[in-house]
């Protein structure tokens, strides 16, 4: 029997879904589409009742996706590309630059490319009790939840797996948001959100005819527009160009992005929006092109779908429900969820599950002075023994056990100093010492909004009017007797334009 994939897009606009048949030979047929507009736009699970109680749509193993903008990103380097290592070391060196306990939050990541031995490594972060809502809302109607992803990685992924290497840029534009993702050969580069939506257009046609938003959405989708709405609606798609210009250098000036994008993919319901993609081709000087991933992939389409079949619109939930469920193909929250690591990974069940070996050999120890006749000390060898097998199931890397106790302890102080640059010795310095020399180099106009400081590392969060300011408060640091090196490691420009808000890193001296 055939495998039944339902692919599940919820957001403003309601929810989309799309049901693939999947042959023994590996071909993708849609027997199954609908689109739910939501009465209440924050209900998924009354959306999920009004779906699920159509028969055909029961019992299918489910794929779906997190908005980008309830969910967190991060670029980081480690200073290894090892595959293993990097899944137990990505919490500890997340953890200074994020505000959120570990503990709350599923962390997946991928790597983006590997230089001098560094992997270089996007992440991303979703709330447990996100992951956990999604799992419950879907377990009265699918046999399994597969896989919990980002938005609209999947569907960037599956557009650019093929293509040549160039930067793609892939615009999912919604009712009320717009997410960009930013690949290059499949490869997730770096996710962002912005308040841009089709509703902000269709709010402009408003104003500017002096009607209620049913009559301007009417007016907008039937692309017959005065002479000032289509004024308007241009004003609105050239700030969001903007921004999304102003990311784009950001990006390139961080090394996130080698190159602007060659290529402009625009998707989702408010992407239909009259002149938004003649704007962002002016902005960007690339072609702009809509997605159509059925057409691009071969995949056939049911008669009953066929007519109302909308790419824009359903192209999210298709590539969910078409994408694999292997490693390497996007984000899966859902895994990190059923492997029950929230946060610290596989280094931090390496800690508690050490400590609890650490406590059985002490105890040992002690045991061991008082065993004299010869049952007692077979059962210490079998004791030890399965201290040796226990040993080897927490960390199946190591060859040779010779001091268990010694060992665990080395690799739990290893693992606490993983993270790059954060292996040096504490400092002495206090954070008032910090705060005192950051006030005396720092421009008078520029705002700290956080700091942290752990040992001779410190992160600091802040606002500046603009990039040139930026990098002149870098350069400021040269001659500073306590920061030894600071590096700018993420930029943000700021929604209403002014202003730029920026995350730094440093190293104090010893």
């Amino acid at each position: 029997m055939p495998e039944r994939i339902l692919g599940l897009d919820s957001g403003a606009n309601g929810l989309k879904a799309v049901l693939l048949s999947r042959g023994f030979k590996g071909g993708y047929r849609v027997v199954g589409a609908r689109r739910i507009a939501p009465v209440n736009p924050d209900d998924l699970a009354a959306a999920l009742q009004e779906l699920f109680a159509d028969p055909a749509f029961r019992n299918p193993t489910a794929v779906t996706a997190l908005p980008a903008g309830l969910l967190s990103f991060r670029n980081l380097r480690l200073p290894f590309h090892d595959e293993r290592r990097i899944r137990q070391t990505l919490a500890f060196a997340l953890e200074p630059l994020i505000q959120t306990p570990l503990e709350e939050v599923f962390i997946d990541g991928t790597t983006t490319a590997v230089r001098a031995g560094k992997a270089e490594i996007f992440a991303a972060l979703a709330p447990r009790a996100l992951v956990g809502e999604r799992v419950e809302l879907l377990k009265p109607y699918v046999r399994e939840t597969a896989v919990i992803d980002v938005g609209a990685v999947p569907l960037a992924i599956a557009l650019t797996k093929d293509k040549a290497p160039e930067t793609v840029l892939l615009l999912a534009v919604g009712g009320r948001d717009a997410t960009a993702v930013f690949v290059r050969r499949g490869v997730i580069l770096q996710v962002r959100h912005f308040p841009f939506g089709g509703e902000r257009a269709t709010g402009a046609v408003a104003e500017a005819l002096g009607c209620d938003v049913v009559a301007a959405e009417a007016r907008k989708r039937s692309g017959e527009l005065p002479a000032a709405a289509a004024a308007a609606i241009r004003a609105v798609c050239e700030g969001f160009g903007r921004d999304l210009k102003n990311t784009v250098i950001s990006l390139l000036w961080q090394g996130v992005v080698a190159q602007p994008p060659a290529r402009i993919l625009l998707t989702g319901g408010g992407s239909l929006t009259p002149g938004l993609a003649e704007v962002l081709a002016a902005s960007f000087a690339v072609p702009v092109e809509r997605a159509n991933l059925a057409e691009l992939r071969g995949i056939q389409i049911d008669e009953p779908f066929r007519k109302s079949w909308e790419p824009a619109v359903m192209d999210q939930a298709l590539a969910l429900a078409a994408r694999s469920m292997g490693k390497g193909h996007g984000f899966n929250f859902r895994q990190q969820a059923d492997a029950a690591r929230a946060g610290y990974g596989a280094v931090r069940d390496l800690l508690k599950k050490g400590a609890v070996a650490a406590a059985v050999i002490l105890v040992l120890a002690g045991i061991g002075m008082g065993l004299d006749d010869y049952g007692d000390r077979l059962r210490l060898a079998a004791l030890k023994k399965d201290i040796q097998a226990e040993f080897k199931r927490i960390d199946p890397g190591t060859t040779r056990i010779v001091d268990p106790v010694a060992q665990l302890r080395g690799k739990i102080a290893a693992a606490r100093k993983v993270s790059e640059g954060l292996s040096e010795s504490a400092g002495t310095a206090t954070a008032l010492d910090l705060l005192r020399e950051l006030s005396q180099l720092a421009p008078a106009d520029l705002l700290v909004t956080s700091l942290n400081l752990d040992g001779n590392a410190f992160a600091l969060k802040g606002q500046a009017r603009n990039f040139d300011d930026l990098e002149a408060f870098k350069k400021a640091f040269a001659p500073s007797q306590m920061i030894r090196s600071v590096t700018i490691d993420g930029t943000n420009t700021l929604k209403q334009g002014e202003g730029v808000e920026f995350d730094l890193k440093g190293v104090l001296k010893k």
